[in-house]
């Protein structure tokens, strides 16, 4: 230890009275035997009368050996007793002869060794030519078999003496019987460091205080996320496979001694020795990080892409969710983007997707972290069905028992405004999770008591044109510079919205019937892909990697969804009847079960859009219901619908009919069981016919 005081150096400066001037200062006269050891500047003041010793200050400096630490510099307590020594010595003379043997931790190397002293250590093998001893992580050693006596078996706690320290690095060790000894723990200081500077301590031992975000097992190290006010670093820890330090959790206020390793253009700490840090000095360390991750968190507008009241409107709660989704990224919490299939949602959870990513790589040094935190997945249904957070409740759930990991942050792209979302959502937030929703279908009221935030153009005074392409592409800007300008026009494309918000279009690198061919060629592939986000191929259709390649792509794969959609409706001609209803509305009733394929592009929803939009140029006020065993498929022009009210009604007047359903005021659908499938689309028919 450092003796107090003298601060380390071993002499002290003491202040006295200038023996020449008696400590005035000023004299009439000086022994001239001091000519020669004063310059000819101190001689002048002399000749005016000050005192040219102490240069008229009175007092002299004089340094001496330290008396507490007789000069070493070193000072501290007996590391049994507690009794105060001298010099670089841990023990007073009546504990050093006493039983007792060192512990070193981890930290320590082959330099802190001493020859003659006694360590606990632990048999690591027992061979033919002896027994290995493990005295700590990075030290072994070997009692030869001539010294080695027998009983000892793989794991056992053993006493050993260093007898000899070869060239070679090989250390010699001796057994030693003692019996009630005191055990003296020796770990090494390092210079305390912030992650954001372990750059420059590459190759060397160094401490890091911060707390534990995140602990993945893998088939080698154990790898722990360790944040600090500064940023974030990669901690790796070698147990052969096993769970290293077992008794370090996440959210744990930690100390870390461990060597600076680069590995690529990032760097990590190889893990030493780790110890929880409990009481006042983790409470600190713990508020700091958190005073500093609120002041990262803060989002940065940068205006919206395009003028609008509804956006606007809407830009208080947009960076609440911008502001929460990095605090998630800032404290290591997974995020979970559930997405709806079609084009619109894959636009809305990819621009999410690609700004928390960036963030990931600006600020964490963990190049894998990306992979654990962000996670995108996808919906079938236009609501998050009970099928969708079963699967997401249970991995989470998974990842919090084998990793650690916190309770996920969820945000739902393109659902989870209505009704029917409720029981999922209401199934995750009871094991802790948070809920946000970014949608642009007709919200119900009741689903706001389980959210955390709501984004939706209807409560702004907007509506659906307003995709969730758009609002999330918004939010993403907030999050991190990203230029996502075309993800915007292309579900403004896929969804046909219209409006102020064709704007967009303008802003983007690509014409509108490219941005169609993009749009179709999403919806064609993520039919495919089911269940699959399909990440590396979505991201090349949007044009995140090569253009040559994209537009290679694009043109194949919306040629493939354009003949599909062409081939399936010849098939439907002769499927459907249109019937002209009592206040003038056109009806045009399509049976998808019969005149259709099954499983094969496009779905039934894409297949009624499209016979929809043909037909509506021959009857401006038209509704197209596509129909099967057990659902039925909306889509309308020019009527004033309300299909989640209609929903509603369906339920009170048809019991036992199993009907649910939602989506958009104009456009969604029901399902119901296949028995009652009559008695619905008729009343379904009837509603409509009412319409004004």
């Amino acid at each position: 230890m450092k003796c107090e005081s003298c601060d380390g150096r071993g002499i002290i400066e003491q202040e006295v009275s200038c023996p020449v001037c008696n400590g005035t200062g000023k004299t009439k006269s000086f022994d001239p035997k001091l000519t020669e050891e004063l310059s000819s500047e101190q001689i002048q003041m002399f000749m005016k009368g000050i005192c040219g010793v102490c240069r008229g200050t009175g007092v002299q400096k004089r340094t001496e050996l330290c008396r507490t630490c007789g000069g070493s510099g070193k000072s501290g307590k007996c590391r049994i007793c507690g009794t105060p020594v001298r010099g670089n010595y841990d023990l007073c003379q009546r504990c050093s002869k006493k039983p007792h043997a060192y512990l070193l931790k981890n930290s320590c190397g082959i330099e802190d060794l001493r020859l003659n002293r006694n360590y606990v250590g632990t048999v690591s093998a027992v061979t033919d030519i002896g027994i290995f001893v493990n005295l700590n992580r990075r030290l072994k050693g070997l009692i030869h078999r001539k010294h080695a006596t027998d009983g000892y078996s793989e794991g056992d706690e053993i006493t050993v003496r260093v007898s000899g320290i070869r060239s070679s690095g090989d250390i010699d060790l001796l057994p030693v019987e003692l019996q009630d000894y005191a055990v003296i723990e020796v770990s090494k200081s390092a210079p305390e460091v912030k992650i954001k500077d372990v750059n420059s301590y590459n190759g060397k031992l160094v401490e890091i205080r911060g707390i534990v975000t995140h602990i993945r097992l893998t088939g080698g190290p154990t790898i722990f996320s360790i944040l600090d006010e500064t940023g974030m670093c990669k901690g790796v820890a070698f147990e052969g496979g096993e769970r290293a330090f077992p008794e370090i959790d996440v959210d744990d206020v930690v100390k870390i001694s461990g060597i600076i390793r680069r590995r690529g253009s990032n760097f990590e700490v190889e893990i030493l020795d780790m110890e929880r840090l409990l009481g006042e000095e983790a409470t600190n360390i713990a508020r700091k990080i958190e005073r500093e991750i609120e002041i990262k968190s803060e989002p940065e507008f940068r205006g919206f892409l395009i003028e609008s009241d509804v956006l606007n409107r809407l830009k208080d709660e947009m960076m609440k969710v911008a502001k929460e989704l990095r605090r998630a990224v800032f404290q290591s919490r997974p995020i979970i983007i559930r997405h709806h299939w079609d084009a619109d949602g894959i636009c809305g959870g990819v621009a999410l997707e690609t700004a928390l990513i960036d963030l990931v790589e600006k600020t964490g040094s963990d190049p894998d972290a990306r992979y654990f935190l962000i996670r995108r997945k996808v919906s079938r249904a236009p609501f998050y069905e009970l099928e969708d957070v079963v699967k997401d409740l249970d991995d989470s759930l998974e990842d919090m028992v084998r990793h650690g990991d916190k309770i996920p942050l969820v945000v739902l792209v393109d659902n989870g405004s209505g009704y029917e979302d409720i029981p999922a959502i209401r199934q995750f937030i009871t094991f802790g999770a948070d809920i946000i929703t970014i949608d642009h279908h007709y919200p119900d009221d009741e689903v706001d008591n389980y959210l955390l935030y709501h984004v939706n153009p209807y409560k702004a005074g907007g509506d659906s044109n307003y995709t969730s392409g758009i609002l999330c592409t918004e939010i993403a800007r907030m999050i991190s510079d990203v230029d996502l300008r075309n993800l915007a026009a292309t579900s403004i494309v896929g969804d046909r919205a219209e409006g102020e918000v064709e704007r967009y279009l303008g802003l983007s690198d690509y014409t509108r019937e490219e941005l169609q061919d993009i749009a179709i060629s999403l919806e064609y592939e993520a039919f495919y892909l089911r269940f699959r986000n399909g990440n590396q191929i979505i991201r090349e259709i949007l044009g995140f990697g090569r253009i040559d390649r994209q537009k290679k792509l694009v043109s194949m794969l919306s040629g493939y969804a354009k003949k599909s959609i062409e081939e399936q409706l010849r098939t439907v001609e002769g499927g459907y009847k249109v019937q002209e209803l009592p206040n003038g509305v056109h009806l045009i009733a399509l049976d998808i079960e019969n005149y259709s394929r099954r499983f094969t592009f496009p779905p039934p929803g894409k297949l009624t859009g499209e016979l929809h939009d043909r037909m509506k140029k021959k009857y401006p006020r038209l509704v197209t219901i596509g129909y099967g065993p057990d659902f039925a498929v909306i889509r309308s022009e020019g009527v004033s619908l309300d299909i989640p009210g209609i929903v509603r009604e369906l339920q009170n007047e048809l019991e036992n009919a199993g009907v649910e359903g939602g989506g958009h005021l104009v456009v969604g659908s029901i399902k119901f069981i296949p028995a009652r499938r009559k008695d619905v689309l008729s009343r379904l028919a009837a509603k409509i016919g009412s319409l004004p």
